[in-house]
């Protein structure tokens, strides 16, 4: 799969939550995946799930029959390039992924009753300073962090948020 289609494909929200779903729990099925996304309507989720499926971002690892209907188990696709990306193929990703970053700010901003205050926009830039060892543990911390985070339950009160992490090298 051309690197390009793939990150158009995962940057969906719904779809990275599914992402996330089968990260942390390794395989689900869709109704698994209902109960744990359970803001998200049923045929929605069907449509989000199919697009994964057909885009070999995740794959069918089991079929149970079930009262007459099949019940499929979902697991990310380990490698779902065919060939070794290139620089350019990582860069697109970065790129595509930039831009739908920057798309939703736009249309945040551009709906009516946008409250930055009220909905805790954050963006942060901090210069720190590690060996290859502490920023590794540092990566390995937040990485945690997110983990953690992301097993929370939709909720009363509970609204979802997109966190996005970027690492770079500095300019010295």
């Amino acid at each position: 799969m051309d690197t390009t289609d793939f990150s158009k494909i995962v940057m969906n929200p719904v779809r990275q939550r599914i992402i996330q779903y089968l990260l942390l729990h390794e395989k689900g099925t869709v109704s698994e995946i209902q109960n744990a996304l359970s803001d998200v309507p049923t045929a929605s989720l069907y449509r989000h799930i199919k697009k994964l499926h057909d885009g070999n971002c995740i794959q069918v690892v089991e079929e149970k029959r079930i009262r007459g209907t099949i019940e499929k188990t979902y697991a990310i696709v380990q490698n779902p390039f065919t060939e070794e990306p290139t620089m350019g193929d990582i860069s697109s990703v970065f790129y595509t992924s930039m831009l739908s970053l920057q798309t939703s700010f736009l249309q945040y901003f551009e709906k009516e009753g946008a409250d930055p205050q009220k909905d805790m926009l954050a963006l942060q830039t901090s210069t720190l300073m590690f060996n290859d060892e502490e920023y590794m543990e540092f990566l390995m911390k937040v990485n945690e962090l997110v983990m953690e985070s992301s097993q929370k339950e939709p909720g009363q009160g509970r609204k979802t948020r997109r966190f996005t992490f970027i690492s770079s090298p500095s300019e010295e």
